[in-house]
């Protein structure tokens, strides 16, 4: 793979994919559009509050500083894990996956080529790129559950 393709991978595939669930979105009939905006502004917030508390129990130095691995571009030195990347990617695939499962498919393959490219880019390991993905899906799958169980979704 290119170095020039890992790059567009790793940084800005992502922008493909809110596009991708931008157009999912306003393509939906209103009653979807009503689940996925209510789903969206509890779980991604909420995924991004997870992550943030994994993330002070687990530190893990980013490759470029702990294997001396060359990055193919610039990023903060910070801790690793999870990789905020993938964490979004996954969070934006399970919420449409919720709703449509081909479209939530394809959106959760591109999210593993972002992260794939993240850590062929030397900015995370796969650590950092799998925590993401579960924290992603297990918040989101356990807020639409509360939320459909609540009975917020009826009508």
């Amino acid at each position: 793979m290119s170095a020039a393709l890992i790059i567009f991978c790793a940084q800005y595939l992502i922008w493909v994919m809110v596009a991708a669930f931008v157009g999912y979105f306003l393509y939906a009939r209103k009653r979807t559009k009503r689940k996925m905006l209510l789903l969206s502004l509890i779980a991604l917030p909420a995924a991004y509050a997870v992550a943030k508390i994994a993330g002070i129990f687990y530190f893990n130095p980013r490759p470029f500083i702990s294997d001396g691995v060359v990055p193919l571009f610039t990023h903060v030195a910070s801790n690793g894990f999870p990789s905020g990347h993938m964490l979004f990617a996954a969070a934006l695939a399970t919420i449409v996956l919720m709703f449509n499962r081909p479209v939530g498919i394809l959106l959760w393959v591109m999210a593993v080529v972002v992260g794939i490219a993240r850590v062929l880019a030397g900015v995370h390991h796969y650590i950092d790129i799998l925590g993401a993905s579960v924290i992603a899906f297990c918040v989101v799958f356990i807020v639409y559950r509360s939320i459909r169980g609540a009975g917020w979704y009826r009508g």
